[in-house]
């Protein structure tokens, strides 16, 4: 084969922690593992227990390893049992673990309530509404009182609970006016004891109104916003978009209707201004026709982006956690589209909805993803209109391997070889390490080959010049009779794959 390798394209020269679609070339008698997420056995971690949270402790929030103090922390969202529209009633409340298992309630003395004069309240109805997903980055480098930051969701002008109509701390809005529905920019010196800066830096669109028509203003949003803090300072932000339903995609019953539920993103220098939204995930040939984006939580990883994706089935009311990648934040790739964590049981926590929370943590070699897990449905399936119902929720948490998030397989598998070409890549007297496993049940084997870029093997890098790989490791170094460093200015590698598992791949310097 003759590669192509369109002008301006810039290829991976590190995929060790995922491979994504425009990593390949060519494949054959491939298919696409895909790692599910390992459950706590403590599931749930966190229930209903204050008047509250009666009725959930949801996830609209941020969980994290506390880089200043090493305590695991959460700032999620709470409702009690009501049933009015469970938004109203939304506020950030606070835990703390020692060991990201047993989570406690801290009692703070901010927002007391009738026969509690200390609870884990953070912001309450009358700061400005009710509140909910909470984007918080903690920076250890930054100023005392900055050290924390919270991007939260904010409805002023909900004056069903108690709402003043406006955000306390900044100025009044003008008479007969309230401040904005949107995403709203707090600091904390200790991530407790919040300082509203600005905003809404993001504007909701007009309740009820979900389609793209809205959203042309540059400052409009939905009402499921993550923000995240970019390790150049910069910002992104994922939010879900309305468009009209795709055929065969109009379920009456759901909420949305007449639309469809899909995914977008936009930038910022510094957090404040905001660039237009692009969308970013949409369902495709390769879905089902009930398929939607609900929620897209972003964790970066070696060379890219690793997405926790809500997908929501309208046809079923349900909603299931699924993995993406993205080497950029712009194009994702879905390579198994099928859930890494599913739902269970109806009526058990988890049998309804899975909702991710912003980000990932890595402890320990392992990444952990905390959500809420519903024990009901989002609407009622046997309505004849629209309809959502309250959401009973408690905490859970799954977990990977870091690095192992979905592996190239032989498809058939077998004795059956399938085989994976990357892209000819300028990797010059470098060397490549693999991410990869080999099964112990048979005799799996992985071996590889280079080309170069009109195709040909390289000499002395043959697949039959190849030292058989066995194991299970993620930074095997590859080895030929021709040595291991690629010999030419540019190489692609053609791996073939026999009971085996590749993650990924990277070629590296080497002293």
């Amino acid at each position: 084969m003759a590669f192509s390798f369109p002008t301006g394209v810039k290829r991976r020269t590190d995929c060790l922690s995922m491979i994504l679609g425009e990593d390949i070339a060519e494949q054959e008698m491939l298919a696409w593992r895909l790692e599910p997420g390992e459950l706590d056995p403590n599931n749930p971690l966190v229930t209903p227990a204050t008047p509250w949270d009666s009725g959930s402790v949801f996830a609209h929030g941020t969980f994290a390893l506390d880089p200043i103090d090493g305590r695991w922390k959460g700032w999620q969202a709470s409702t009690p049992l009501t049933t009015g529209y469970f938004e109203n009633y939304r506020r950030v409340t606070h835990l703390v673990s020692d060991d990201g298992v047993e989570w406690m309630r801290p009692e703070l003395d901010l927002f007391p309530q009738p026969g509690y004069p200390l609870t884990n309240i953070l912001l309450d109805f009358d700061s400005g509404g009710p509140s909910n997903y909470s984007s918080v980055m903690i920076d250890p480098n930054a100023e005392p009182d900055r050290r924390y930051e919270m991007f939260v969701m904010r409805d002023p002008g909900n004056t069903t609970n108690g709402s003043p109509g406006y955000i306390r701390g900044l100025s009044p809005p003008p008479p007969g006016q309230t401040h904005k529905r949107g995403m709203y920019r707090y600091f904390s010196p200790d991530g407790i004891n919040w300082t509203v800066s600005e905003g809404p830096v993001l504007e909701v669109a007009v309740p009820g109104v979900r389609l793209v028509i809205p959203y042309e203003n540059p400052k409009h949003t939905a009402d499921t916003t993550y923000i995240f803090r970019e390790p150049d300072g910069t910002y992104m932000a994922t939010h879900k978009l309305g468009e009209p339903a795709h055929p065969g995609g109009l379920v009456p019953y759901d909420i949305f209707a007449e639309g469809r539920r899909v995914m977008a993103r936009r930038t910022s220098p510094d957090g404040s201004t905001w660039s237009p939204f692009e969308t970013i995930i949409q369902p495709d040939i390769y879905d089902p026709q009930d398929i939607q984006i609900m929620e897209l939580c972003v964790t970066p990883v070696r060379s890219g982006y690793l997405g926790v994706i809500g997908i929501y089935l309208n046809r079923t009311q349900t909603m299931e956690l699924h993995l993406g990648g993205s080497s950029d934040g712009r194009i994702w790739d879905r390579r198994v589209r099928l859930p890494a964590v599913s739902t269970g049981a109806l009526g058990d926590y988890g049998g309804g909805m899975l909702w991710p929370s912003h980000n990932l943590i890595e402890h320990d070699g392992r990444h952990y993803m905390y959500f809420s897990a519903t024990e009901g449905l989002h609407g009622d399936p046997a309505s004849k209109s629209p309809s959502i119902w309250p959401f009973f929720s408690a905490i859970c948490r799954a977990s990977w391997a870091v690095n192992r998030y979905w592996a190239a397989v032989s498809g058939p598998g077998g004795d059956v070889v399938g085989t994976l070409t990357t892209h000819p890549l300028p990797v010059a007297g470098q060397s490549l390490t693999l991410n990869a496993a080999t099964s112990t049940v048979a005799d799996g084997t992985l071996q590889a080959e280079l080309l170069d870029p009109d195709g040909h093997v390289v000499e002395g890098f043959s697949k039959d010049d190849y030292i058989p790989w066995h194991g299970d490791s993620t930074s095997a170094m590859a080895r030929w009779t021709g040595g291991t460093r690629c010999p030419l200015d540019k190489c692609a590698v053609r791996f073939y794959l026999e009971r085996s598992r590749l993650y990924g791949y990277a070629w590296e310097s080497t002293p």
